[in-house]
């Protein structure tokens, strides 16, 4: 191998020219490129350096060449050399061996390139990481996902996807749309482990579920089919991987064991395998039962012979072969057929026929209901996050294009030598995606915490939330892809800047008005209106939780602990659960610190919703008008304990027992359309069939928020507990002294009471409500912690351009200081200069966030457009910009006229 270093050194000495390290290193590199790139040839070992030294030297101008390149002041220039000429290969490593050297001798520039890359690139990971577990990635542990489907039948009242009786599950897996068809039901399940209970969820499933879903038992086996028989007939449970490692220790003779669930012994068949986790993503499931399991299992009410009995979700595998079209054509004859067959239960309230739906595997990921808002929701996020990274690229092109300028006298040298403009881009751009390669390795680390983080913070939901977030081959892409992107994104610019410059103007070739710092001046106009982007979405979404919570929902949210009981998961009768309540009643209010103890099914704004169909007496319903209202079972002093106040009327007491003339109490939503213009009092309504008994409406309460709080006034009924008894209710107990103080003794209590009992998970009523804005607060959290990540990069962009035309400037503000220009004059200038860049930038972004928060207005409780979000951010961002310029500014103004001028001596 040459020793080319050592020619270097001699022939710069001959020059006259100081044998720099940083000279002889990158001319070392272009005769080795060169080397390499003749050997590759076939020339021999001896002419490739003789060529190569001779090409260097081709004349005697290399030391005159680079004395007219390289200003006297300049730092010692680098040069790669011409290697346009050379193999690819060792080209691509000569370029990286010397990128790696460039970005060692710059440390401060490229930690600082890196970190604003990597949280880019991390943030956008970490979203596409939970978008990916959510919509993009088949339902886990399943065989040929592909095939399967999801069919729904319409609802009574309208919607297209509902749940389906079992009765017309079996007609359609005999219609033979599918090779196969399952069922299952989620349900909450009370499981006793020893002394202890624990509450865990679970699915009633028909006995070909796992076979239909392709999947295999870890241990054991699953469901048989004579165990799809009648209650009772099969008292057998499979366990989840999880449940088993969890709860039983990973035991090896789990098989066999007997479990008591929901007070009925069931015998372990089965574990799942750890990768399947249910049908419905996201829900953490502990056991599945077969149709055979136990009555108070699989709910004792459920007529399986009732077509109007609907609550199983269905699922089916295609055969070998079919598509999901030729599926939905059966499906719809189907339809028409059970319409025909069975008018009553296949017509809904607008008198038309009930539709079957099916969906593909791909879009039964997310319920359909609700798949609109996630997608939408993801999308937001995803933009959200693709702003930050542009302005990351944005902000390190920036920095880029300052260090391309303080290394102009490096690119006349390699020009001088005959490199080749796209040689020059080429190693520019390995550089720069050097340094996205090392962000994009740290973003996918920051994104695996964070999403690790996402899944360690418990949710406010009714339901245990498990989402399986993998790093996947997918996500792995699209770091892979974005850092790419990123990398050429910031580098192609200054790269072609760069290799724009001839070769002899390296004195003075930048300016603070010349074309680099007009980029650079827009970039930072991009990055100062993408970060108003984000801080006045903050904002808003802000401004809309700010609303929310002072939205009266109807009741008084403060100082309320929520006690939830499912006394139907434990096996009692509504015997024991009546007296069960009434005990526990009675315990709450022994406690010291609670001044009200009352009882409701449903506690509003939650996710618990139902609606039954409503008779009024004298009142002729319309031509397909929904009867169906929702409503809630109470207990004496529901009203008074909720903060809810009577507007006419009184509530319900512990005279209106089940033996008492039966009452209900209304909305005024209800009153008004049912008897507008009159009082409601003494007037008659009955819940149900024909054959149900009436009941008197004694009060009339204020219209409240019930399922939503953006929801309008809708009729709303109200019917004491002690008349329509039930098991599932929450207990509510209002406290004169902080929640937290009195819910350690008051789970004391109630566990004394009943030991046997899982402990009550206990939460406030703030607590609950605040489910009703997650999605406001989850946006206002995310758009607020990007906004300021943004908000700092752009600063950090503003400084450095700001500093970077000061410094081009020293000696025109050393003449303006020479001359007697007051000092805040000076300062002014340069305070103008930063301000003016963020006033254009807070201009554009103001119109691009009026475009996004146009797009997204749905989600929002404050108008799209509204002005204190937007000024606020306008305030905040160019109030940064004022501080990113006055420390620039405050050195211009004391910039000594002697210095100034001797810089160009």
């Amino acid at each position: 191998m040459p020793d080319w270093r050592a020619e270097i050194r001699q022939r710069l000495g001959d020059t006259g020219l100081r044998a720099e390290a940083d000279i002889v290193e990158e001319l070392s590199q272009h005769l080795q490129d060169r080397y390499d790139d003749l050997r590759s040839q076939g020339v021999t070992d001896a002419d490739a350096q003789r060529t190569a030294l001779a090409e260097l030297e081709d004349d005697a101008t290399l030391g005159a060449r680079i004395r007219r390149s390289v200003p006297r002041e300049s730092p010692p220039p680098a040069a790669v050399g011409a290697a346009g000429r050379s193999g690819f290969l060792s080209g691509m490593a000569g370029d990286l061996r010397l990128a790696v050297r460039l970005l060692r001798r710059s440390p401060g520039f490229t930690a600082v390139a890196i970190l604003v890359i990597a949280l880019g690139i991390g943030a956008n990971t970490a979203i596409f990481s939970v978008l990916n577990a959510v919509l993009l990635r088949p339902l886990p542990g399943v065989a040929e996902p592909s095939r399967l489907a999801a069919v729904y039948t319409s609802d009574y009242s309208g919607p297209r996807y509902g749940s389906s009786s079992y009765a017309d599950y079996l007609a359609m897996r005999e219609s033979g749309a599918f090779e196969d068809m399952a069922s299952y039901t989620p349900m909450p399940f009370s499981i006793s482990l020893g002394e202890r209970a624990v509450r865990g969820m679970g699915e009633a499933v028909s006995a070909n579920y796992f076979d239909v879903l392709g999947v295999r038992p870890l241990r054991g086996r699953f469901f048989l089919p004579p165990e799809a028989g009648p209650p009772g007939s099969a008292p057998v449970v499979v366990l989840s991987h999880g449940f088993w490692q969890d709860r039983l220790g990973s035991a090896d003779d789990v098989i066999g064991r007997t479990l008591r669930i929901n007070g009925e012994l069931l015998t372990v068949i089965g574990v799942a395998p750890e990768s399947f986790r249910g049908a419905l993503r996201g829900l953490r499931i502990d056991a599945w039962i077969a149709p055979g399991a136990p009555a108070s299992l699989v709910g004792g009410d459920y007529d399986p012979d009732a077509r109007g009995s609907r609550g199983l979700l269905l699922f089916g595998r295609l055969a070998a072969g079919a598509t999901l079209e030729n599926s939905q054509t059966r499906l719809d004859g189907l339809a028409a057929q059970l319409h025909a067959a069975y008018p009553d239960a296949w017509t809904d309230v607008r008198d038309q026929a009930r539709v079957i739906t099916a969906l593909s595997e791909a879009d039964m990921r997310v319920p359909p209901q609700v798949r609109g808002a996630v997608v939408g929701f993801f999308g937001l996020m995803m933009t959200v996050v693709g702003i930050v990274l542009l302005i990351a690229c944005t902000n390190v092109a920036n920095l880029m294009l300052a260090r391309a300028a303080a290394r102009r006298a490096e690119m006349g040298v390699r020009i001088a030598i005959g490199a080749s403009r796209g040689r020059i881009v080429r190693q520019l751009l390995t550089e720069s995606l050097l340094i996205g390669l090392i962000g994009g390795a740290l973003g996918i680390a920051a994104a695996i915490v964070l999403t690790r983080l996402v899944n360690a913070v418990p949710l406010p939901v009714p339901v245990p939330v498990a989402l399986d977030v993998p790093l996947d081959v997918r996500v792995l892409l699209f770091a892979a892809g974005i850092t790419m992107a990123a990398g050429v994104l910031f580098g192609i610019v200054p790269a072609l800047q760069s290799s724009r410059a001839p070769a002899p103007l390296m004195k003075d070739a930048v300016s603070a008005r010349g074309p680099r710092m007009r980029l650079r001046n827009a970039l930072v106009v991009v990055q100062v209106a993408a970060s108003l982007v984000l801080l006045t979405g903050g904002a808003i979404f802000l401004r809309s939780l700010l609303v929310a919570q002072q939205i009266d929902t109807g009741i008084d949210t403060g100082n309320m602990l929520l006690v939830p009981f499912d006394l139907a998961i434990e096996g009692m009768s509504e015997d024991e659960a009546r007296r069960f309540y009434d005990e526990a009643r009675a315990v709450a209010a022994a406690v010291p610190g609670v001044r009200s103890v009352t009882l409701a099914e449903r506690v509003p704004l939650g996710a618990g919703w139902a609606r039954r169909y409503v008779r009024v007496e004298g009142y002729t319903p319309a031509q397909g008008e929904d009867m169906e209202v929702p409503f809630n079972g109470v207990s004496d002093g529901y009203f008074e304990g909720m903060g809810i106040r009577l507007a006419r009327g009184r509530g319900f007491t512990e005279a209106d027992r089940a033996d008492a003339p039966r009452v209900v109490v209304v909305n005024e939503a209800f009153a008004r359309r049912f008897w507008p213009g009159v009082g409601a009092l003494g007037k008659r309504v009955g819940m149900g069939g024909s054959d149900a008994p009436f009941a008197e409406v004694v009060g009339v309460v204020p219209d409240g928020k019930y399922r939503s709080l953006t929801e309008e006034p809708l009729p709303y009924l109200y019917y004491p507990y002690a008349q329509r008894p039930s098991r599932t209710m929450t207990m509510q107990v209002r406290t004169a002294l902080d929640p937290d103080v009195v819910a350690p003794v008051l789970r004391a209590r109630l566990r004394a009471l009943a030991p046997a009992l899982p402990v009550p998970e206990m939460t406030t009523l703030r607590q609950h409500v605040s489910f009703a804005t997650l999605p406001q607060r989850a946006a206002a959290i995310v758009l607020a912690v990007l906004g300021v990540i943004a908000l700092g990069i752009a600063g950090i962009g503003l400084y450095g351009v700001v500093s970077y035309s000061v410094a081009q400037r020293t000696r025109e503000f050393g003449i303006r200081n020479a001359l007697g220009a007051a000092a805040s004059d000076v300062q002014r200038m340069v305070l103008v200069h930063g301000l003016r860049l963020a006033a254009i930038g807070v201009a554009a972004g103001l119109l691009l966030a009026l475009a996004l928060t146009w797009v997204i207005r749905s989600m929002l409780l404050v108008s799209p457009f509204d002005p204190v979000a937007l000024v606020a951010g306008a305030v905040v961002l160019t109030g940064a910009a004022a501080l990113a310029s006055w420390v620039p500014a405050r050195r211009a103004m004391r910039v000594n006229p002697l210095a100034a001028l001797r810089m160009d001596v």
